[in-house]
């Protein structure tokens, strides 16, 4: 039984990097280092380029798939090694597109919050 998604933790950073995932993956495929190596380009400072936070990268990729979110296949070309290419499945495209929605949810709700508070910064 895969982990349901619920409302109010948005702001988790696995939240991010899950969501990054299946919004890079819509529409297309891409091989699992190209997915990792970009989302500390889009999350600076959440994840790194290590060898562990490859390793994480890879375990949430190895979630997604087990919840039935993404798929993936051996892409075998003449040159170089085989890679494990990764697509959305359409219970992922569905949960993406609903993640999307959320994610416009709580910048609303960011935004009034900072409104209200008199955009105070540290």
């Amino acid at each position: 039984m895969g982990r349901e998604r619920k409302k109010g933790i948005g702001l988790s950073p696995g939240f991010w990097i899950r969501m990054w995932v299946l919004v890079a993956l819509g529409g297309k495929e891409l091989h699992g280092y190209e997915l990792i190596s970009k989302i500390s380009d889009v999350f600076p400072g959440m994840v790194g380029k290590g060898v562990g936070e490859m390793g994480r990268g890879y375990r949430i990729l190895k979630e997604l798939e087990m919840e039935g979110l993404i798929t993936s296949h051996w892409d075998i070309n003449e040159i170089g090694p085989a890679r494990k290419v990764y697509k959305l499945t359409p219970k992922g495209e569905e949960l993406r597109r609903e993640n999307i929605k959320y994610i416009k949810e709580i910048k609303e709700c960011i935004e009034k919050f900072i409104e209200i508070a008199g955009g105070e910064e540290e």
